[in-house]
């Protein structure tokens, strides 16, 4: 690979290479390394480093987009190297790279370096004949190169012994190279029996002068290092001496063209089983030391795990002060809580704004009753720390206040207890809370979040007016118009559509001023729904696309995910799941990236693409899953879609009576806070049992309204598929007989009818009279043509 880069440079002095070593087992790290790479492209590795690592197919598209406009206006061949792909087990980088083979410029390669096999058959035949191999077979040496190899090398070895190392390497060049060594060493060959880390041992490591071995055993704890980094690690003026003769008698040390130096992965675990070897003080000491290097250097995840090792735990506890825990992602999870249960509570009591961070990444984590423990130990910190002063004390008390309030999540009143004692204590804006999060942790919709009680709609609405200003106060305006925004849903769910547009408009201006991207979707995906209401399917796509557009402007690539949640329910309700994007409609459900508190909306509008897609048993199977999912937090709105969405699915299958039951539920559950558009909305699925419910007396009133708003959404997402799905009902009509009875139904007389078709009067006259009868369509002239306007849903 080294050989071939300098032979591009020399015959195209424009090439650019971008080379990635992947050295470790992580995500999180071969991210940070695949945006290093492209350091040339600042503009893009910012833009990379918010999208973060692309897990679904949607951040994949969004990542080959931000590639190829970044890479297509250059006229230079450019490279993507990925060296020693296989470290990374268990996290498979196919869907990326096969999408990324087709979707970048023609001027873009992608080199991958494994020593495994990357691409299954099936694979290789997708990629046909983009993908160009350098497999096993091409890289053994032949008895004839080992050979020629040999003499290159300086070695004269008889034919006979060339024929045994060929037998005892079988060609491969990292034990030819030890086999060399030890030749050059011992006039030998190395033993057959023993692996190649033992033989790393013998040939590399055991020959090597103490000083340079112990120099390399010291310096492999780190994945890579620059001669500062080893300088700092050893404290002796001879790193430069020792980091030239060690690079330059071993191929399995590199630096490259930035000064980085990498030691071979078998290289590493040979020095590190060296390592583990030492006093464990001694491992201790330079842990801590190799954590406090990338502490100082803002390196903030290999300092917690550095730190970790050394059980240093002042030094893990100082890293979450200054980071606050914001470099952790879920991958770390596991790890971090271990080191929080493993910190003995003396180091903790020491930090206590260690201790808030931990609070806040507790929540994100899911891990509830860590929270708790957390705060008792801050009421135990402060009490003990005789240096802070009143007011950092009180700074303190009101970051975990706002901490502790997540636990009342989605219960206004009490979450706002807390806020008001924040405001009451902070003289700051909280180090609990950032500002620039999602505050609907990617949910769609504020009142399916915060709607927790039959019955209690408006209660909660005054709670929204009243408590969101101490919310604001405290978090610089984090959630800005997240007040205005419960209230037009909630006009919205309740058919009064004026009162909502103006509270979305309200909401909206309110989280633009803060820029509060998440609240801003929602009124977003609110006004889509208010557009299909009314069958204006230019608007739903002008907002979707408006939508989509400055989400990659502001660089809010996770919201993405929540606007596809947005389309995949739209497109349910028109009865077109295969519009719907493509995640969404397979069910990869564990591809968003949402919060836990937005799952139940991902659930409900899963479900709602399952009716769309005929998958009614499906439906029915998930029931469990979802009751306990919506339990949680008591998400009503989407209990009452569930026993909707089982009502329609038992229906479809001819098990009526447990349909009306469920219908009947829902109609209980929703009634009580004027809630009637999940139904209206449903009206293609339940309306017929709605007329029977009416027929009987029960929620006469409620379910005339409901049918009212039904009809004219039913109205409008006809309209919607005839005129953007070229959709149309045939009602048993010819083409010619529907084409004459659209227009009759548009109140057209029979010669304009005549005029428009080129048909003769008498034709029309004759072709209404066959449509008429076929439609069972009787009365006076007038009558039919309006029941046949009402029939088309003209």
């Amino acid at each position: 690979m080294n050989w071939w880069s300098k032979r591009q440079k020399k015959s195209q002095a424009d090439a650019v290479i971008l080379r990635q070593i992947i050295v470790t087992d992580s995500i999180t790290d071969f991210w940070m390394g695949f945006c290093r790479a492209f350091k040339g492209y600042p503009e893009l590795t910012e833009q990379m480093k918010a999208l973060g690592y692309p897990q679904d197919a949607s951040a994949i598209s969004m990542l080959a987009e931000l590639l190829d406009d970044a890479l297509s206006p250059s006229a230079s061949r450019i490279y993507i190297v990925m060296d020693d792909l296989h470290i990374l087990q268990q996290k498979p980088l196919t869907p990326l790279l096969l999408f990324l083979s087709r979707s970048l410029p023609d001027s873009v390669h992608i080199i991958l370096l494994s020593r495994n096999q990357i691409f299954n058959e099936e694979e290789r035949m997708r990629l046909g004949n983009l993908l160009g191999e350098i497999t096993a077979d091409d890289l053994r040496l032949s008895q004839q190169e080992l050979a020629v190899y040999a003499k290159r090398c300086g070695l004269e070895p008889s034919a006979e012994e060339i024929n045994v190392l060929a037998t005892l390497t079988e060609g491969w060049i990292s034990m030819v190279y030890l086999n060399f060594k030890a030749y050059a060493q011992k006039g030998c060959w190395l033993s057959s029996s023993a692996d190649i880390f033992t033989l790393i041992d013998q040939v590399l490591l055991n020959p090597l002068p103490e000083r340079q071995r112990e120099f390399l055993v010291l310096i492999g704890m780190a994945d890579e290092f620059t001669a500062d980094q080893a300088a700092y690690m050893w404290q002796h003026p001879d790193t430069v001496k020792l980091l030239s003769a060690l690079s330059k008698n071993n191929a399995f040390i590199t630096r490259n063209e930035n000064g980085i130096y990498r030691c071979h992965h078998m290289l590493r675990h040979c020095t590190r089983q060296k390592f583990a070897e030492k006093p464990e003080t001694w491992q201790r000491e330079n842990y801590s030391r190799l954590g406090q290097w990338y502490l100082d250097h803002e390196e903030y995840v290999p300092a917690y795990f550095a730190f970790a090792s050394a059980q240093d735990w002042n030094g893990v506890l100082i890293t979450l002060e200054k980071d606050k825990a914001k470099s952790l992602n879920t991958e770390h999870s596991q790890e971090f809580f271990r080191w929080i249960k493993t910190c003995p509570e003396e180091y903790l009591l020491r930090y206590p704004i260690a201790i808030v961070a931990c609070m806040v990444k507790m929540f994100s984590f899911h891990n509830i009753p860590e929270i708790k423990r957390m705060k008792g130990m801050l009421l135990k910190s402060l009490e003990q720390d005789t240096a802070l002063s009143e007011q950092e004390r009180h700074d303190l008390l009101g970051d975990a206040e706002v901490s502790e309030s997540f636990l009342c999540y989605n219960n206004i009143s009490a979450m706002s207890v807390h806020h008001r004692k924040a405001c009451a204590l902070l003289s700051r804006t909280s180090l609990s809370i950032d500002p620039k999060g999602a505050w609907t942790f990617s949910a769609p919709s504020i009142f399916m979040m915060y709607h927790r009680s039959v019955g209690g709609a408006d209660n909660e609405n005054a709670e929204m007016q009243e408590c969101m200003p101490y919310y604001y106060q405290v978090s610089d305006g984090h959630g800005n118009g997240a007040e205005h925004g419960f209230a037009a849903d909630l006009f919205y769910e309740r058919g009064q559509l004026t009162d909502a547009d103006i509270a979305n408009r309200m909401a909206m201006a309110a989280a633009n001023q803060k820029k509060q991207f998440s609240v801003m979707l929602n009124c977003n995906f609110l006004s889509m729904r208010m557009a299909l209401f009314n069958g204006d399917f230019e608007a739903v796509k002008k907002h979707s696309l408006d939508c989509r557009e400055w989400l990659r402007r502001e660089r809010q690539y996770t919201l993405l995910n929540t606007l596809d949640m947005c389309q995949s329910f739209l497109y349910a309700l028109l009865g077109h799941p295969e519009a719907a994007p493509r995640w969404m409609a397979e069910g990869r459900l564990q591809e968003a990236l949402v919060l836990f508190p937005a799952t139940p909306m991902l659930h409900t509008f899963y479900n709602q693409l399952l009716l769309a897609q005929g998958e009614w048993t499906q439906v029915l199977a998930r029931r469990e899953e979802c009751e306990n999912l919506y339990g949680i937090y008591h998400n009503v709105l989407c209990e009452i879609w569930l026993h909707i969405q089982l009502a329609a699915a038992l229906g479809q299958i001819g098990r009526s009576e447990e349909a009306q039951k469920e219908l009947l539920t829902a109609l209980d559950q929703a009634l009580p806070d004027g809630i009637v558009m999940p139904f209206a909305e449903s009206e293609g699925y339940i309306a017929d049992m709605l007329k029977e419910l009416k027929s009987t007396g029960v929620y006469a009133k409620e379910i005339g309204y409901i049918l009212a708003l039904a009809e004219q959404f039913g109205a409008a997402r006809q309209k919607i598929r005839w005129e953007h799905f070229g959709e149309h009902e045939n009602y048993g009509l010819s083409d010619r007989e529907l084409e004459i009875a659209r227009l009759a139904a548009q109140r057209k007389t029979n010669l304009e009818i005549a005029a428009e078709l080129h048909l003769a009067e008498g034709t029309v006259r004759n072709q209404l009279s066959r449509i008429f009868d076929k439609l069972n369509i009787s009365g006076s002239s007038k009558n039919k043509r309006l029941e046949l306007e009402n029939l088309l849903k003209l």
